[in-house]
Order: C-alpha cells, then structure tokens, then sequence
C-alpha cells in the first residue's frame, strides 16, 4: 500500500504550488534586518537611560559631599569666633590654633569617569583651591596677630562654604540632580554665609580708608600749594 502513495508522490507534488523563494527570502532577510535594527535601538536607548542614571547618581555624591563641606566650614566659623574671643580674654595665643579652614577632598568611591572631563576638571579645582586657602593661612598663623588669624579663618571658611554650596547647586543642576533641600539647621546657611562675608569685606575696607585718606592728605595739601591756595591743615 505505502509503495503506491509513493508512486502517487510525484503526481502529487506537481498540483502544489511551490513558493517564490527569492520574494520569500527577500521577506525573511527584511525582517530579520528591521528585528536587528529594533534590538539594537533598544539596547542603545536602555544603555543611555542607564548611563544617565549612573551619571546622575555620581553628581549627587558629589553634591553631597560639597554641602557637608559647607556645614563644616559653618561650624568651623564659630569656633574661630570663639578662638578669637579666648586669645582676648585670656591672652592665651594656643586658642588660635585650634581655628582653621578644614580640608577637604572628594570620597575616593567617586566614579570621575561617569562625568564629562569639563566638569571633572571644575569639580577637581576646588580642592586646590582649599589646599591653597590652608597654606596662606599657615603662613600667616605663623606671624600673625592671634585676633587677625582667628578673623581670616572665619573669612576664608565663608567663602569655601559659599563656593561649595554654588559648586554643588550647579551639579546638581547640570545633571538633572534634585534641587537640596537642607534641614531646619541649615535652611538659611546660603545667606548667612553672603551676610557674613559682605560684613567682613565692609570691615576691611573701613580699615583700609583712614590710611588711603591719610597718605592722600600730603598729596592734597602739595596741590593746593602749588595752585597758590592756602593750604589747610587736616583738624
């Protein structure tokens, strides 16, 4: 019986209508390409959203870190207040050197590589700059009055914190970071820092304009010689 449906086979195979294989294997390569095309966009789009993040979560550490930096230049403000305060209490000139601008230093889990070399070169300028702010202090606490030294420190510590709390917010921004939403504690730290500073910079130039009135005064009073008026003595 089989050997006479396999005589029949042939018979059978010239009623069925064979497929165009070239229109048929043009249909499967298509797909095939436009299914590679898809993953491959997928795995790119999933690639970003996880480098994005991973940047995103990088600038956050980094953020963090300079605003606790901010608070401990703020703490380390009052204790140079209170050095300052002890030296003229008690003349004791080891007070003062309990005051200065605190290190600082990015935690070393940072992945740098996560961020553009831009801004890695802008975040890394800061430490410099910290460490350059702590040796002019060196210098100065060296040979300087205790009182003055106590009043640099809290200067320089102002404006560490305000550069960090600035470095910190544009980080924050730039990579889509969260705004910072400090505590009680430290919800007008931005402005107590800009209050502070403006103050001290009004007290240095009050300290700086009696000697520029008195070394303009000799140059006054030759002009008005000069000119054949009388001249007038300062009172």
């Amino acid at each position: 019986m089989w050997q006479a449906q396999w005589q029949q086979l042939p018979a059978f195979l010239t009623h069925i209508e064979l497929p165009n294989w070239p229109s048929w294997l043009g249909i499967v390569g298509a797909s095939s390409a436009v299914s590679s095309i898809v993953v491959l966009l997928m795995q790119g789009l999933r690639n970003r959203i996880v480098l994005r993040r991973e940047r995103r979560d990088v600038a956050l550490e980094v953020a963090i870190s300079l605003e606790g930096y901010a608070r401990e230049c703020r703490s380390m403000m009052h204790r140079a207040d209170w050095a300052r305060a002890e030296v003229a209490r008690s003349g004791n000139r080891d007070a003062a050197k309990s005051a200065m601008l605190p290190k600082f230093s990015f935690p070393e889990r940072i992945q740098w590589i996560r961020l553009s070399h831009r801004v890695v070169s802008e975040l890394r300028d800061f430490p410099a700059h910290v460490h350059a702010g702590r040796s002019d202090l060196d210098a100065f606490a060296e040979f300087g009055d205790p009182s003055a030294y106590c009043e640099e420190v809290s200067f320089e510590s102002a404006k560490a914190a305000r550069d960090a709390l600035v470095l910190a917010r544009e980080t924050r921004k730039k990579h889509g970071c969260v705004p910072w939403r400090p505590g009680a504690k430290d919800a007008d730290l931005t402005r107590e820092l800009l209050t502070f500073i403006s103050s001290a910079n009004e007290k240095r130039q009050a300290h700086q304009d009696p000697l520029g009135q008195h070394r303009a005064a000799p140059r006054s009073l030759h002009a008005a010689s000069a000119g054949g008026e009388p001249a007038i003595a300062p009172q």
